[in-house]
């Protein structure tokens, strides 16, 4: 008789293994994990190209001096030209003059200045 409750005491764990991982246990694990949210990693800053920068700098200073009826004060392509290569400064300083003169223009408010000269 005391053999026949080793067997049973041996035998319990294993079957509450068995039951632990039977086909049915893992099919449900396996649809609650496949089902989990992906997480995403965070979109790189998007990079702009030598005109697209050029207009963003030049439309912010023209707005600025137009404003204050300051023309020219702060027009200055040369502050960025180390960042780009001969060829790219050349693109950005054309995109970046034409978008600040044009700010300007939109910016300038001619009663408001007349009392400056």
């Amino acid at each position: 008789m005391h053999t026949k409750r080793i067997i049973a005491i041996a035998a319990s764990p294993l079957i509450a293994g068995a039951l632990a991982f039977s086909p049915a246990l893992m099919t449900q694990a396996v649809a609650d994990t496949a089902q989990a949210p992906a997480v995403s990693a965070p979109a790189a800053p998007k990079v702009k190209s030598p005109q697209e920068q050029g207009k963003t700098d030049g439309k912010k200073a023209g707005k600025k001096d137009g404003k204050n009826c300051e023309h020219g004060e702060s027009n200055n392509p040369e502050a960025k030209k180390d960042k780009f290569t001969k060829k790219d400064y050349t693109k950005y300083k054309g995109a970046y003059n034409k978008a600040y003169e044009k700010a300007y223009d939109a910016n300038f408010d001619e009663d408001a200045c007349e009392d400056d000269e």
